[in-house]
This record gives C-alpha cells, sequence and structure tokens, in this order.
C-alpha cells in the first residue's frame, strides 16, 4: 500500500535524515537538519512523503523561490531510499508535489541535478518533461558524500513547467513514452536547430574506477552546455544513439 501526504510528526521529519544517507549516500555534514524542514513546511513551503507499507520510503522538500521578480517553487530535494529506488517512486512523489503546488496557486517549479547523472536526467526531461537553458559551476562546493565528492558541483537548472501541453502530458501517462533513438548522421554540431551532448552511462562508477575521466567528463560537458546556451539551444528531452549504447542531451533552438 502506497501511501502520500504532507510530513507532520517530529519523527517522520527526523526519519528524512536517514533517507538522505541512503537515497545519495550524505554524510551528517551534509544532511538537511529536520528542525528547518519543519519550520518550511509550516511557512509557506512543502515537505511531502511517500509511505510505503507503513513505512517512510521517500520524501520531497520545496521551498518558494525568487528569481528575476518572479516567484515559483524550488524544489530542493526529491529522495527515495535506495532499495525503493527505480521502483517508480519518484515519478509519484513529483506528481503529488506538482499538483500541491498547483493548490498552492504557483504553475512553475524550479531544481537543479547533476548533468552527468543519466538516470536523473532520463527522469527529469523525459518522465517529467523539464527544460533547461542554465548551467551553474560547482554550486555546493566539494564536498565529500557519495553524490558530491570527488568532482566539481556543476549542476543544470531546470524548470518544470506545471501547465504546459508537454507536462500534463507527461503526468497523465502511467508508462514514460517511447524514447527516441538516433543515428551516428544525426549528431550535429552546434550549427544546427538541434544539436546534442552525450553524457555517460553510469557517473557514479566511473568516479570510483577512472576518476580522470570523470573529470573530463566534467569539462568537455560544462564547455558544451555553456557553448550551446550562448548560442540560445535549450535542453529538451533524452534520447538514445541507434544501439542504445550511448545516450544524449536533444537540444533545440
Amino acid at each position: 500500500m502506497i501511501e502520500l501526504k504532507k510530513i507532520k510528526e517530529i519523527n517522520d521529519f527526523k526519519k528524512l535524515l536517514d533517507i538522505q544517507k541512503s537515497a545519495w549516500g550524505f554524510s551528517d555534514l551534509d544532511t538537511e537538519p529536520h528542525h528547518l524542514m519543519t519550520r518550511v513546511q509550516k511557512y509557506g513551503g512543502l515537505v511531502y512523503g511517500l509511505f510505503a507499507h507503513g513505512q517512510l520510503a521517500g520524501f520531497t522538500y520545496a521551498i518558494i523561490g525568487k528569481w528575476k521578480g518572479e516567484y515559483f517553487i524550488y524544489s530542493h530535494m526529491t529522495g527515495v531510499k535506495k532499495e525503493y529506488q527505480s521502483s517508480g517512486f519518484g515519478f509519484l512523489l513529483k506528481k503529488a508535489q506538482r499538483e500541491e503546488v498547483l493548490k498552492m496557486g504557483y504553475d512553475v517549479m524550479r531544481w537543479n541535478f547533476d548533468p552527468l547523472e543519466s538516470m536523473n536526467a532520463y527522469f527529469n526531461f523525459h518522465r517529467l518533461g523539464v527544460m533547461s537553458r542554465e548551467y551553474e559551476r560547482n554550486i555546493y562546493g566539494e564536498g565529500e558524500s557519495g553524490l558530491h565528492k570527488g568532482l566539481s558541483t556543476d549542476r543544470l537548472i531546470v524548470t518544470w513547467n506545471l501547465k504546459s501541453d508537454r507536462v500534463v502530458k507527461k503526468m497523465e501517462k502511467k508508462e514514460p513514452s517511447i524514447i527516441e533513438v538516433i543515428s551516428s548522421e544525426k549528431l550535429e554540431k552546434f550549427t544546427q536547430e538541434t544539436a546534442y551532448i552525450e553524457l555517460p552511462e553510469n557517473i557514479r562508477l566511473l568516479k570510483e574506477t577512472h576518476l580522470d575521466q570523470a573529470v573530463e567528463w566534467r569539462t568537455k560537458t560544462r564547455h558544451l552546455f555553456e557553448s550551446a546556451f550562448k548560442k540560445g539551444y535549450v535542453v529538451r528531452d533524452i534520447v538514445f544513439s541507434k544501439d542504445k549504447k550511448r545516450m544524449f542531451y536533444k537540444l533545440r533552438r
């Protein structure tokens, strides 16, 4: 049995610390403190939990943000316990979060993620329908947690337009849409209306086994994203090569 609801009990807020450690390998220093999340819940933010068979298995944590004169909801964290990952719980959490944010009177959400994390890239762009035109370097500084260790914390800033036709269609589907497959001839340079940026299959494994290669991926993709955004490109989706061994961001302008 799956239940989605706002977190209210102090003990449940405290359990969110363990979920952060399980989901991302956070140290105590990296975790978001439970007492801060209780205040966010009370004063305009949103902390939502997913309970599986009565046990807290995942959560989303969002605050009110303002950028260039416009208010929106900034989704700071969405995490699922390691044993429940790839179960569809993340999608259920974001869907519930979207519905609650719309009730609050907002129609735009933003957040960031590591563009080298292939599963997160697929989830954000292909499952949720976000878009991105902003890349930010080393936003958290270097850390010691599993998620942050070894690389600069560069991030893509994504926008989720909650009422757009694209997002509404994504939310109505119980299964992800068929992903586009491209041939090698379609990998244009940044001189066409559509362009592609490749990402590694498993950056966390690469950091553990060949850190120098992981650093090369960061440096290369940083340059490509920054160059693309300066030329007016927007990241819209994720596509695979014909043999499905390589994954790419699809950009359009």
